[in-house]
């Protein structure tokens, strides 16, 4: 057993970017077009724009009014009808030390019991579809270069085995795309955040992106799809008269429904197995993360299903190898809602798909990562070790 089992490894944490995280970096061409942080006056929540253009998804800075950490937890529990706004009792989160410096993070990592976390972006996740709008395609890469190596200069890839921080990676245009993973594994790094959903009119599951996801195998590279602004937003809203690209926690109710939270990650899943991505590339390692778990077992009993249903000959790129549900037991790990059902996603996907996930410091998260072993009742205790420490360990150690 190792020294440190005690400790758990989280697989969701997350810091609040500064306001020059685009543009410290950036080319001088593009610093007046990227993302931007626009402060009016002091105690008033400062803007962000896109250029001149109000950013899509987060309209204000990420971390200039928010709820603590785990404020939100008794409400998603069902215990509490109160505190169901992520913003309610608001702190100022960059001036919280450990949401912004490493330095700060690790020691706090050390108080609530952390050996090592993936360290995923906030602002970051919000950021591409607006970026691929006509009049902002040229600063798309631009803005995911500078904001990597604002992450290599401030939180960095996990050079001291605790912090792993997860860049941004873009498919909109394949070599662009695979220059900059190229760079970013030259720089040691293990994790890339990749937005899921079709990309310019393709399934990622096309071949035309093999090269992408052959790198991503042969370096041992895991590709993490995070909760996010995301192209099926406007897939799918325009068709009903809804907003192409809603405010991150201002959806409406059908908006949430039809493009947000679960509805992303399975259209992913779907493509990633039915276009054959898993077949091609056996050694592949995915993860999903903030994207809850209630949809993995209908999303893989559905493609089950339809598999049986089809002859080898009706697959686009070549049936895959093994049926649906055994792929992504395979190459897929899950790192659910703390309030689902943990135990039966275990048992759906197998305990070693499971990764545990505090979304700290996040309201909607757990303000002590370490309670979400209570998840976990009924497991054994070797079991319980696996998904609150050792899952996350094979991927970086």
């Amino acid at each position: 057993m190792s020294p440190h089992a005690d400790l758990m490894n989280d697989a969701d944490n997350h810091y609040y970017e500064p306001d020059d995280c685009f543009t410290r970096h950036i080319e001088a061409a593009y610093v007046k077009r990227t993302y931007r942080v626009d402060r009016l006056e002091p105690g008033v929540p400062a803007r962000m724009l896109l250029g001149d253009e109000r950013c899509h998804f987060f309209s204000v800075g990420v971390g200039d009014s928010v709820g603590a950490p785990g404020m939100m937890k008794e409400f998603l529990r069902g215990t509490s009808d109160d505190g169901g706004s992520p913003s309610l009792n608001p702190i100022f989160g960059l001036g919280v030390p450990e949401f912004v410096e490493k330095s700060a993070r690790l020691a706090k990592m050390d108080e609530q019991g952390v050996e090592r976390c993936l360290m995923l972006p906030t602002a970051g996740v919000g950021i591409e579809p607006q970026l691929c709008e006509p009049a902002n395609r040229d600063v798309l890469y631009p803005t995911v270069r500078a904001f990597n190596r604002w992450l290599e200069e401030d939180w960095g890839y996990g050079d001291e085995g605790r912090i792993y921080g997860a860049p941004l990676i873009s498919l909109v245009d394949l070599p662009e795309g695979l220059a900059e993973l190229d760079r970013l594994l030259e720089r040691g790094a293990r994790f890339v955040c990749l937005m899921a959903g079709p990309i310019d009119g393709r399934s990622p599951g096309d071949p035309h992106f093999d090269p992408f996801w052959a790198r991503c195998q042969e370096a041992g590279l895991s590709v993490v799809f995070h909760i996010g602004s995301t192209s099926i937003e406007a897939a799918y809203n325009q068709p009903w008269g809804l907003r192409t690209s809603p405010p991150s926690h201002r959806h409406s109710l059908m908006e949430y429904a039809l493009s947000f939270t679960e509805r992303p990650i399975v259209d992913q899943v779907t493509a990633l197995i039915a276009d054959n991505v898993f077949g091609r590339f056996s050694e592949l390692r995915v993860l999903s993360v903030e994207y809850g778990s209630s949809w993995v077992a209908p999303t893989l009993h559905k493609l089950d299903h339809i598999a049986r249903l089809y002859s080898k000959d009706m697959w686009r790129f070549g049936a895959p190898p093994e049926k649906p549900s055994d792929l992504f037991r395979k190459h897929v790990s899950v790192s659910p809602f703390y309030e689902d059902d943990v135990p039966g996603l275990a048992r759906t996907i197998g305990v070693e798909r499971v990764l545990a996930g505090s979304d700290y410091p996040h309201p909607e998260g757990l303000a002590e990562p370490r309670e979400f072993e209570a998840e976990l009742a009924g497991l054994s205790e070797r079991d319980v070790r696996r998904v609150m420490r050792e899952n996350f360990e094979m991927l970086v150690v």
